[in-house]
């Protein structure tokens, strides 16, 4: 506790460079009461100031050391020293505080490094003030906000007042914006990124926060050129700069004497906001050279500036800010429930981190004093409505969530629009371009839908040009060879297309997704592509589902739960498989789709182990098949196949033999693209022989099965592990167990690089390779000890 004898609470050593900074934490100080010694307030002119610093050092009960860009002060040092000496002798607490420009990587100086230190170089907000306030105090008192905010420069126009605390996850941007202005002031920069994600706010803090390095900050709307001269020339009425040309009421020349003051002055920033189109950044690329005396801050969606410009990218918050956001935004207004944490953690990630959506979200939340769970049940039963929603006397945007983009939206020609509302309908994670590159024709069928809705002429432009174009205006965010759309433009981007066009926007999504996803799902060489898919396929089958439309989100339905049995997720595939079997089943229940289906989920049931209802399902499966193909058609051999396989696992080999030999004789009068349907048949059957004592015809089988694979596929795909796999397993089976050690080692190699260690197949091989190391080891250690017996 700080000795309440001394004549001041606290002594501000610094660097006399930094002294706009110091003099704004004195102020602020004094605001909670406390007695501040700063030089040039306490030392008397004319008096030996050396002796005058001796003696403040030792009335003082806080000593704190303040850093800045320009290091320890000359005659900083020797006050820390004499400092120490009284924090070693009284107890007296040194505090050091690190400056708005203080670098990022600030060392401390040895001797200051076991104090706990006071970080304001993201700004001189409130938090920050509160911890010098608690380390001078000795204890925390209660906060009082608006006492402890600092004074912004002296002159302003700012829109809306600073959002202290309360503005979440921006300390290294405000940190950034900092450092640049300490470091390169006379050179523009921009903040750019998705409309509602904060720039604006993030501007208008930082010159809250800044007025140590700011006299004037200077708020002009620039969403077109003659906004910016609109907004220049009111700079100069009465109540800012007050210059005589704003009485002739002449814009142009109000223009000009607000440039020539900005040009004649200095310690100024200039925050021009909402540079959201191409010909604002061309005006105001025209007017910043000139202004090279102060700083220009300027708000855009554009990304593409010239080289000139400094660059600030602002991202959505994190999940953990958002959620923190929603809690404090609303915590005296909303219904509070017990689980309000996990609420607001949901609510974060439904609106994707994006602050406008969280501030329209809070406002909507304590305008009706609502609870978190009823917002959220409001969101997706009527979430057009809840976008719309807009108050503007308790929100510090200008526009609703569902209107933010409008402007944008309008700018973009049409292949690039068609490819954002084709995106909509997608998952909000990285999107491959090859989707839409791969897919011209199918495109450009879009893009004609797009233009006779809009009734303007249809044009003929290359994918990549358009991607670059939203990513131009941060519609998207341009990840390699992917691009991503948050969540809550997607939102809005399919509310705003009409009603009675979404089916067919919708089909027209599905389509393009249909044809890229590769349809060997059941090869590891299409996984690759499939691995960035599933999200996208889920996304928009659902919004297929939902619609009513049947092609193809059936077979794309079935192409997904394929891809996730094949990978082992039998428990989201069986869902998805299920619901497939039940589309058919309404809309064509006699078709061969309907029949691969049923198939399809038998396996799944099959290596799930309930082997009742997979056989119910192939025997139906197969019964369509017949009808529909013939009964010597190759996909009667496929269901033929599975079925054979199924009763040599529930150990009916007598019944599978009549039925895999019938399955090999339809494949043997097919195409030699059926070869693998062979191989398969030729394995089954080898299990039946190896299951009714006949080994001698069983292995022949297994290894032309092999051949063919490996005719077929390269040598480490898993179908030839499968065939190793089933080899080695028979020879050991035989006790040739030397025979079978490469075989089941080549296979489990090639599961666990495929298919990975939790994979089933993978586990399976382990086991098996692992009782064969053992039964090897037995058998020398068995061979070793008959060797050693001694004769009789």
């Amino acid at each position: 506790m700080p000795d309440e004898k001394a004549a001041f609470d606290v002594f501000l050593s610094h660097n006399s460079k930094d002294k706009p900074a110091v003099r704004q934490i004195a102020e602020a100080l004094k605001a909670k009461k406390l007695n501040v010694w700063l030089d040039e307030t306490e030392l008397i002119p004319g008096r030996r100031w050396i002796a005058a610093l001796q003696q403040a050092l030792e009335e003082t009960a806080t000593v704190a050391v303040c850093i800045g860009e320009n290091g320890l002060g000359p005659w900083e040092r020797p006050e820390i020293e004499a400092a120490l000496m009284e924090s070693v002798d009284k107890g007296l607490p040194v505090i050091p505080v690190l400056l708005p420009n203080a670098p990022a990587d600030v060392e401390l100086p040895l001797f200051l490094r076991a104090f706990t230190w006071v970080d304001l170089r993201a700004g001189l907000m409130d938090s920050g003030v509160d911890r010098l306030e608690w380390g001078i105090r000795g204890k925390k008192t209660a906060q009082t906000p608006s006492a402890s905010r600092l004074p912004p420069p002296r002159l302003h126009n700012l829109p809306f007042s600073s959002l202290g605390d309360l503005l979440k996850g921006r300390d290294e941007e405000l940190r950034k914006l900092q450092d640049g202005a300490a470091t390169a002031i006379t050179q523009a920069e921009t903040i750019y990124g998705l409309g509602g994600i904060g720039k604006t706010r993030l501007a208008v803090e930082h010159a809250w926060r800044s007025g140590n390095l700011y006299d004037y900050a200077f708020f002009v709307v620039a969403e077109s050129p003659e906004a910016l001269h609109s907004g220049l020339a009111n700079l100069a009425r009465p109540d800012l700069l007050n210059l005589p040309e704003y009485k002739t009421g002449v814009q142009e020349e109000s223009v000009a004497a607000v440039l020539r003051w900005l040009r004649e002055h200095n310690r100024w920033l200039l925050i021009l906001d909402n540079v959201d189109t191409k010909e604002a950044e061309q005006a105001v690329v025209k007017i910043v050279p000139s202004l090279s005396a102060g700083r220009v801050l300027i708000t855009s969606r554009i990304r593409d500036w010239p080289a000139s410009f400094r660059k600030q990218q602002i991202d959505t918050l994190s999940l953990d800010e958002a959620q923190r956001f929603i809690l404090e935004r609303t915590a005296d207004d909303r219904n509070q429930m017990e689980d309000d944490q996990d609420q607001a953690l949901r609510l974060a990630e439904e609106l994707g981190g994006l602050p406008l959506a969280l501030e329209q979200a809070a406002a909507y939340i304590a305008q009706r004093q609502t609870s978190l769970p009823k917002y959220l049940e409001d969101w997706e039963r009527e979430r057009e409505r809840v976008l719309k929603w807009y108050d503007p006397s308790i929100m510090q945007y200008p526009y609703s969530v569902a209107v933010t983009w409008q402007k944008t939206f309008e700018q973009l020609r049409p292949t690039a629009a068609t490819i954002l509302r084709l995106a909509a309908y997608l998952a909000p994670d990285p999107i491959p371009i090859a989707i839409f590159e791969e897919g011209p024709e199918l495109v450009g069928e879009a893009v004609g839908l797009f233009c006779a809705e809009m009734e303007v002429r249809f044009e003929n432009r290359p994918i990549e040009e358009a991607i670059a174009e939203l990513t131009s205006f941060s519609m998207v965010t341009r990840k390699g060879y992917n691009f991503i759309v948050h969540r809550i433009v997607q939102d809005v981007i399919r509310l705003r297309t009409p009603e009675d066009r979404r089916q067919k926007w919708i089909q027209q999504s599905a389509i393009i997704m249909y044809q890229f996803a590769p349809l060997e799902v059941n090869d590891i060489r299409t996984w690759p592509t499939w691995d960035l898919l599933p999200s996208h396929v889920y996304h928009v089958i659902e919004h297929a589902d939902h619609a009513g439309i049947v092609y193809p989100t059936v077979a794309l339905m079935s192409q997904l739960a394929f891809f996730l049995k094949t990978k082992a997720l039998f428990g989201e595939a069986e869902p998805l498989m299920r619901r497939a079997i039940e589309i058919y089943e309404n809309a064509r229940p006699n078709s061969a789709e309907f029949s691969v289906a049923l198939n399809n989920l038998a396996k799944l049931l099959l290596d799930t182990d309930h082997q009742t209802e997979a056989e119910q399902l192939m025997k139906r499966s197969l019964s369509i098949i017949e009808k529909v193909r013939g009964a010597s058609h190759h996909e009667v051999a496929i269901i033929l196949g599975n079925l054979a396989d199924l009763l040599v696992i529930a150990n009916r080999p007598l019944e599978a033999e009549p039925i895999i030999q019938r399955s090999i004789r339809i494949y043997e009068k097919s195409p030699k693209i059926h070869d693998l349907g062979i191989a398969f048949g030729l394995g089954v059957l080898a299990q039946v022989f190896a299951k009714t004592n006949q080994p001698t015809k069983a292995e022949p089988l297994l290894r032309r099965s092999l051949e063919i694979v490996r005719e077929h596929y390269p040598h480490d795909h898993p179908e030839v592990a499968l065939r190793l796999f089933n080899l080695g397993n028979f020879l050991v089976s035989m006790d040739r167990l030397e025979d079978a050690y490469p075989l089941l080692r080549s296979a489990l190699k090639i599961f666990k690089e495929k298919f990975g260690p939790a994979h089933p197949k993978t586990k399976t091989a382990q086991k098996s390779f692992t009782q064969l190391q053992l039964d090897i080891a037995v058998s020398k250690v068995q061979n070793t000890s008959q060797t050693n017996l001694p004769d009789k």
